[in-house]
């Protein structure tokens, strides 16, 4: 078998190990224990917060609110987690060394997609159960399995925003920023109403997998539309904006990501490991 005949296997089975090699620290070292801490700490406050949010006319308690968003909303993390984990492959050296393998850029894309996505669903589905077992939401089986869809589509949407904002974290600095948009778009929508934001936030969040991610698994699990920007539900709309998402976005990744290996170089990496060492202080 040639070289060009063996690509189209090779590149997912070598992206596979890498998924793999990422995710097992994660789900079967120290990283479960901040996974398990994570979900209980959301659990326990859906479960004391058993009262609705006053001013919103909604009848449902925040708590059930609060669980139904992070189904769908924790979709956030993975931009959160491929900037975190591209970070530090940038510093420690490991973009540069996949740079020069053949089709590694694209190996390490479609890895990384895969181990992060995996890791936010795994979070994902365990509030889920929790929140069923605690009786602060209480889906019906088929409504379980769509809000795992659901939860699933959303991760695979916020993925490309992901990697087009990893391109810019090159410094301790610029790592901070990106991390705070990106902890500021999970908020929007998972831990307070989006109807309650200033305008011109609701229209940049309309244009947003994360907004569309919470909104759908409240529509699933609560039916209260009191949170929702305009007052009802659109489901439609909102799996169509995801799909969007995953289409459009994934076309842009590959571009975007060959021309941020461009700039991966062996001088860069040492003006950046030393930049980062006067950042710290070290």
């Amino acid at each position: 078998m040639t070289p060009t005949r063996s690509l189209p296997l090779s590149v997912p089975r070598a992206a596979a190990r890498q998924a793999y090699g990422d995710l097992r620290p994660s789900i079967m070292g120290a990283g479960a224990a901040s996974i398990v801490l994570t979900v209980t700490a959301i659990l326990v406050v859906s479960r004391i917060s058993d009262g609705p949010l006053q001013g919103f006319g909604s009848s449902s308690a925040f708590g059930t609110m609060f669980a139904a968003s992070c189904v769908g909303g924790f979709a956030s993390l993975v931009m959160v987690q491929i900037g975190a984990e591209t970070y530090t492959d940038r510093i420690g050296g490991a973009l540069l060394r996949v740079r020069i393998l053949p089709h590694g850029p694209l190996t390490w894309a479609i890895g990384k997609t895969l181990s992060t996505i995996v890791l936010v669903f795994i979070m994902q589905a365990m509030i889920l159960l929790g929140a069923t077992f605690i009786d602060v939401a209480m889906p019906a089986t088929g409504t379980a399995l769509l809000c795992l869809l659901i939860a699933a589509l959303a991760s695979l949407a916020c993925a490309p925003l992901g990697f087009f904002l990893s391109v810019f974290i090159r410094g301790v600095y610029s790592y901070m920023v990106n991390m705070v948009i990106c902890l500021a778009l999970f908020v929007a929508g998972c831990c307070y109403p989006p109807s309650a934001l200033p305008g011109w936030v609701q229209g940049i969040q309309m244009v947003l997998p994360t907004y569309w991610s919470g909104h759908l698994t409240r529509w699933a699990l609560v039916g209260d539309p009191s949170w929702e920007i305009g007052g009802s539900f659109r489901p439609a709309l909102a799996v169509g904006a995801l799909l969007a998402w995953v289409v459009v976005g994934f076309a842009l990744v590959p571009p975007v990501i060959r021309r941020s290996f461009r700039k991966e170089t062996i001088g860069g990496l040492s003006r950046a490991q030393s930049t980062i060492r006067s950042q710290t202080g070290l």
